[in-house]
């Protein structure tokens, strides 16, 4: 997904979007999924950056959400969940008679691992994330059955299986791990010991990942669970230590800087880039602490601790450490040192899950608590959405409602947006709903003016389905309407379009322009149209809809990639005064297509679209 910086009269606005983490490992192995290695559940369902994905009843897959890289896997870039049921289309196709047993969501890939140890996987592959030695998207114009199994090793399968941003970690069947895709900062393990500054390679893009051989883990040590986030990697070992590599500056991997002058920023080391992960020794949980439980998000890392006490370590300016205020951790003390986080009087953890910018954990009573960044619903306390574990303990907030009577077995949070399995085994979205990730056939948030359990379920299983109509009464606000607390077999239908406000809404946008900075950055201009008919001031608000393929139409438009989360804010100072949106992280050599419409910040009612303009990056 595409990174965006809003320009308006001078202003440079920077917006962080989030990437994924990754802990979808199988059901009934040696080593299973990172937020919860005891549970079979856990493994079936994962909350990627820009989509979602579950294991059905009988083993077969579905995912939903963005899928402009193919990581939907059904052999196009079609978005799904936005305007039609995940039920709707047929299971990924994994390969004749092929059935999953754990998932895992990355940050435009995904990865399955098979009934037979063997791993699939499809969607993006510039940086050889998906470990079939070349750069070739998997899923956009064939199935991942066509692409085979990947290669870890003469007569090696996986046990374990965790996809991040731009990388992929399996643990195998001897406790090894390997992992392959962009070597950054040392993120995949691999270290050069060769060069300086050190430039470790990428791997899976032109070898496959057998080739690299396993992870330095240290003498004797093997994993027994993984789980890979925006930069870095951590595995979970025999005997409940804990090895963390990959990017350090915000002390995700809980190694600190061992000695920082007076005065100066601490300073973090990379681990991986020109060491081995081994070489660094555990990450200090606190006197006589293990780990149980794993979970990597963007640029924080968070255990279950033995006797279900959690620590969290890394950035802590969103409050997704949960310790009541934003201070990073790991990056000049140690983990163990810091108190452990405050879960509720007498409430211990059974699993834990880190997103983008928020952590979610299962509680021992299968209750759900969630910290961090909230904005957009993420943490599910409608009618809240400020964050929580900034300036409070998650502990105080209570649990997440789920709906009447429902607990969860299993819970994963994405790069904006989190999904639970509850005990009956229905599928629960909520937080960010652009491009249908929360599968409620739109695209609106949920959990921001209404409960999760308000809403939905997913509808997985009922093939050929439609969206369901709307529940009776109206609900307040963006949010789909209700349906029967909860407990409806199917989502509810998209509320109608808000009307427009008394002005007449917001113009069309004007002037749309996009230029080519470099081999992967453009920046957009257009002038903004009025906000609520003549004589009102300049919109604010704009959906900016990108695509590798012409918009055309309404429901071209509603199916393009949604930037700025859905909410491109800027603060022209008149009708007509020029806006422009720099948009970074594109493929090289590759054609874009955008169009804008303004929205009505009350009502949320969407303004004429702009025409479609396209541009080549470098």
């Amino acid at each position: 997904m595409s990174a965006v910086r809003r320009t308006v009269a001078g202003l440079c606005l920077p917006v962080l979007l989030a990437a994924v983490v990754a802990t979808g490992l199988p059901a009934g192995a040696a080593a299973e999924q990172a937020s919860q290695p005891s549970s079979a559940a856990a493994g079936q369902l994962d909350a990627g950056r820009d989509h979602s994905c579950a294991l059905l009843p009988d083993a077969r897959v579905r995912c939903w959400g963005f899928s402009g890289n193919g990581q939907l896997g059904y052999g196009n870039t079609d978005t799904i969940g936005d305007d039609e049921t995940p039920g709707s289309v047929a299971p990924v196709d994994l390969g004749s008679n092929l059935t999953a047993r754990a998932i895992t969501a990355g940050g435009s890939h995904t990865c399955a691992l098979l009934d037979g140890g063997n791993v699939r996987c499809w969607g993006y592959s510039a940086t050889g994330q998906l470990g079939y030695g070349n750069t070739r998207t998997i899923g956009d114009d064939e199935t991942p059955g066509a692409a085979g199994p990947v290669d870890v090793g003469m007569n090696r399968t996986a046990t374990a299986i965790a996809a991040g941003r731009f990388h992929t970690c399996a643990v195998l069947n001897l406790g090894d791990v390997r992992c392959w895709g962009y070597a950054g900062n040392g993120r995949l393990g691999y270290p050069d010991l060769v060069n300086t500054p050190p430039n470790p390679p990428d791997i899976g893009d032109t070898e496959a990942p057998s080739a690299a051989g396993p992870v330095n883990l240290g003498a004797g040590r093997t994993a027994t669970a993984i789980t890979a986030g925006d930069g870095h990697t951590c595995a979970l070992l025999n005997g409940g230590d804990v090895r963390c590599w990959g990017y350090g500056g915000n002390g995700q991997l809980g190694y600190p800087d061992p000695a920082p002058p007076p005065g100066r920023v601490p300073n973090p080391p990379n681990i991986g880039d020109n060491e081995t992960p081994g070489s660094a020794g555990p990450v200090n949980l606190g006197a006589g602490r293990t780990a149980t439980a794993i979970a990597a998000g963007d640029y924080h890392t968070c255990a279950v601790l033995n006797g279900g006490d959690v620590r969290c370590w890394g950035f802590g300016a969103t409050g997704a450490l949960g310790y009541g205020n934003a201070d990073p951790i790991g990056d000049d003390e140690a983990p163990g040192t810091v108190p452990v986080v405050k879960l509720g009087t007498g409430r211990t953890a059974k699993a834990i899950t880190a997103g983008g910018r928020h952590t979610c954990a299962l509680l021992d009573n299968d209750s759900v608590r969630c910290w961090g960044y909230g904005f957009f619903g993420q943490l599910g306390y409608a009618p809240n959405t400020n964050p929580v574990g900034d300036d409070e303990a998650p502990g105080e907030v209570g649990p997440v409602d789920l709906g009447p009577g429902r607990t969860a077995v299993a819970i994963s949070a994405g790069g904006s947006h989190t999904c639970a399995r509850l005990d009956d085994a229905s599928v629960r979205c909520w937080g960010y709903g652009g491009n249908g990730r929360l599968g409620l056939c739109n695209e609106l948030d949920v959990g921001d003016d209404e409960a999760p359990g308000s809403v939905g379920p997913v509808d997985l299983q009922t093939a050929g389905s439609d969206c369901a109509p709307a529940g009776p009464g109206p609900r307040p606000g963006p949010a789909p309407p209700g349906t029967g607390g909860g407990q409806s077999a199917s989502p509810a239908a998209p509320p109608p379009v808000p009307p427009a406000a008394p002005g007449g809404g917001p113009g069309r946008i004007t002037g749309l322009k996009a230029r080519t900075l470099s081999r992967t950055k453009l920046v957009l201009s257009f002038r903004a149209p009025e906000s609520n008919g003549p004589n009102s001031p300049a919109a604010s608000l704009y959906l900016v809809k990108q695509a590798r393929r012409p918009i055309r139409g309404a429901r071209g438009f509603r199916r393009a990639q949604t930037l700025c989360k859905g909410r491109c804010r800027f603060s022209p100072p008149r009708v007509g005064a020029r806006v422009k949106l720099t948009i970074t992280d594109l493929r090289p050599s590759t054609t874009y297509y955008y169009a804008v419409a303004a929205r009505d910040t009350a009502s949320r009612a969407l303004g004429p679209r702009s025409r479609t303009v396209k541009a080549k990056t470098r």
